[in-house]
């Protein structure tokens, strides 16, 4: 499916204009200090969109006062507006120091829309500011299925998911090995400055998250931690020459990642992490558990028509996992596109399930853990 075809099953509401428009201002704006030119005008072009949607004389009215309201939380700049999103009211986009919160990264990328019939786009602005998800994950899965074989395309989703980030050389030489790996031109890049640190000496480090191996960020106070939320573990940073991290709730659980060259280091796109790794993250953890129960399991079948299909005994469960944060744009979703398996929600968003099946109730959708319960007592019964 094209990119304009992707784009027509969404529908142009003011409230979604202004959140993309919000978006990519607050990113602009993060970045001034490197695209300063380029920076200011994108801001000065989504302050354009805003005052639009809020129509004369309502909401912001000059770049500076757009982003005075991006510290803010919002529910102010949506006020009015017609389509605004109940879950943003409280987000903010902008911390103290300038930085996109951790909610720009994992919730509100979700509600963009493409702007481009208003602005066109800008080379330096990242995916997930100017495309909407399906967009994203359609540039990626093109290269994995130019072959239209499954196995090829299961061990180039997999290398992605399981490969996010690493040293350039050693990522050639996996890709070499694994065979058959088929990736998009570019797929991956210098990993950013936010998501380094930067020793005494001069040395660069950065740290992969223990759940989806991408670079975590790592703040001016010393914070280090993944920008997807529900990958909960939060460090502190011990700096210096060599610097470690120290996990911050004091718990043993599990050891903090050791620190990782940052020269020759890359990683994928935000918006690849945000809407492949991530959630490919969950699919493969699930897939790993139901294969530990005795299952067997085939990955993204009939070149990903779902997301697993699980053989336990005398049974067989073919589920499609939507790790999606924003409740409202999941059941848009499967509004647009009804699903061909059923619903998995994996762990990170199990307490959506009352109120999608209340919007949704002819859906069968169930839980990670109610699935696998499923599965382990369906190969009780095998034996």
């Amino acid at each position: 499916m094209s990119d304009d075809e992707l784009g027509s099953h969404y529908t142009d509401v003011p409230g979604q204009r202004v959140v993309a428009a919000a978006l990519r201002a607050a990113y602009a704006w993060s970045v001034r200090d490197v695209h300063r030119n380029a920076a200011m005008l994108e801001i000065a072009r989504m302050t354009g969109v805003v005052m639009e949607a809020h129509g004369p004389g309502r909401g912001p009215v000059t770049p500076l006062e757009l982003v005075g309201v991006l510290r803010a939380s919002l529910g102010s700049l949506l006020a009015g507006v017609r389509g605004r999103p109940a879950e943003l009211a409280d987000v903010v986009l902008l911390d103290h120091e300038g930085r996109l919160t951790e909610n720009a990264y994992d919730l509100v990328c979700e509600h963009v829309v493409p702007l481009k019939d208003v602005v066109g786009s800008r080379p330096w602005l990242p995916s997930w500011t100017t495309m909407h998800s399906d967009q994203i994950r359609q540039q990626v899965f093109t290269a994995m299925i130019a072959s239209t074989k499954q196995d090829e395309y299961v061990a180039s989703r997999r290398f992605l998911v399981e490969h996010p980030a690493g040293d350039e050389q050693e990522l050639v030489e996996l890709k070499d090995r694994a065979g058959g790996v088929r990736l998009a031109k570019g797929g991956y890049r210098d990993v950013p400055e936010d998501q380094l640190y930067r020793a005494p000496n001069g040395k660069g480090w950065w740290w992969p998250c223990a759940e989806c191996r991408w670079p975590m960020a790592v703040a001016s106070s010393g914070k280090v931690r993944c920008r997807y939320r529900p990958h909960s573990a939060v460090f502190d940073l011990v700096p210096g020459d060599r610097p470690v991290l120290r996990r911050r709730d004091g718990a043993r659980r599990s050891s903090p990642p050791a620190g990782r060259p940052a020269e020759g280091a890359k990683c994928v796109d935000a918006g690849v992490w945000r809407f492949v790794v991530v959630p490919g993250a969950s699919e493969l953890r699930i897939a790993a558990a139901a294969e530990h129960a005795g299952a067997k399991v085939l990955l993204w079948p009939f070149l990903d028509r779902f997301d697993l299909l699980v053989e336990a005994g005398d049974e067989k469960f073919s589920v499609d996992v939507k790790e999606c944060l924003s409740l409202s744009s999941l059941i848009e979703r499967l509004r647009r596109r009804r699903p061909s398996a059923r619903i998995l929600l994996p762990r990170s968003c199990e307490w959506q399930l009352e109120t999608l099946q209340d919007a949704l109730p002819e859906l069968a959708v169930l839980t990670e853990t109610k699935f696998l319960g499923q599965v382990r007592s369906a190969m009780r019964k095998a034996r």
